[in-house]
């Protein structure tokens, strides 16, 4: 695959993601060395991390004294489960956003990651930047095969509670929530104030019965009323910083994987 077409895009990716990462820190812990010293020096993430290691024991060790806002863990560690050190960093600080990177064989793995309230699936093929831009915004990042398993658990679940229905402009807020937008941004898409949204927002983690914005997000995936795919092809309205050019890339980002 030819990628030197993407090289005149590096400087407006690299400056991103200084604004996404502006006041943040992360910890990495990739059972691939390469992976893991190719991702430390990449120039704007290199001052942010705060740790970096190969196991689930260190990885552990690096979120109970950072506190990071960012976990990135692969499925894969040269010792220990990623899924386990989700779990152990969910349990421990949920405000941190995880971030699991595996395949699209893993079914079990994916299953295991959303029961532990991992934010985002990552598999190995994707372009890993509309992931962090969706959970860096506070969205949650689970595509077809993720949202497959989360609606099987769901249905599954003794649990699932009849939910009121939303309007389709409760939708379309749930939408931008999902993607990570705040209510200002969402507002701007859908031309309402953002009093009207934070109105919106409420409804909707009343009627989904959910903690709160996040797991409202989490539910309506689960329940097949939201889904990744269907609001990157809703045009530019929800692209995610309202720029068509950007709903088109990542679209294609997803559709190669």
């Amino acid at each position: 695959m030819d990628l030197t077409h993407l090289l005149q895009k590096i400087p407006a990716l690299l400056e991103e993601y200084r604004t996404l990462l502006e006041g943040k820190t992360i910890v990495a812990c990739l059972g691939n060395t390469r992976w893991l010293g190719a991702f430390i020096c990449i120039n704007p993430i290199t001052e942010h991390v705060v740790g970096a290691s190969t196991t689930e024991d260190e990885g552990y060790q690096h979120v109970l004294q950072h506190q990071p806002d960012f976990l990135l863990v692969s499925e894969t560690l040269h010792e220990g489960a990623g899924v386990s050190l989700v779990r152990r960093a969910e349990r421990l600080r949920p405000e941190t956003r995880t971030i699991l990177i595996t395949n699209r064989e893993s079914t079990a793995v994916i299953g295991e990651a959303l029961e532990a309230g991992c934010d985002a699936i990552c598999f190995e093929t994707e372009d890993f930047t509309p992931v962090f831009r969706i959970v860096a915004g506070g969205g949650v990042y689970y595509p077809k095969e993720a949202a497959d398993v989360l609606r099987q658990q769901r249905r599954r679940s003794e649990e699932a509670a009849t939910i009121e229905q939303l309007t389709d402009r409760e939708v379309e807020v749930l939408t931008g929530v999902m993607l990570g937008l705040s209510n200002r941004n969402i507002a701007e898409r859908l031309y309402v104030s953002p009093e009207t949204v934070k109105t919106h927002v409420g409804n909707v983690i009343s009627k989904l019965q959910a903690r709160d914005r996040t797991h409202a997000a989490v539910l309506g995936i689960a329940l097949g009323i939201v889904s990744l795919e269907a609001a990157l092809n809703t045009g530019p309205a929800f692209s995610l910083w309202g720029n068509p050019s950007s709903s088109g890339a990542l679209r294609k980002a997803l559709n190669s994987g």
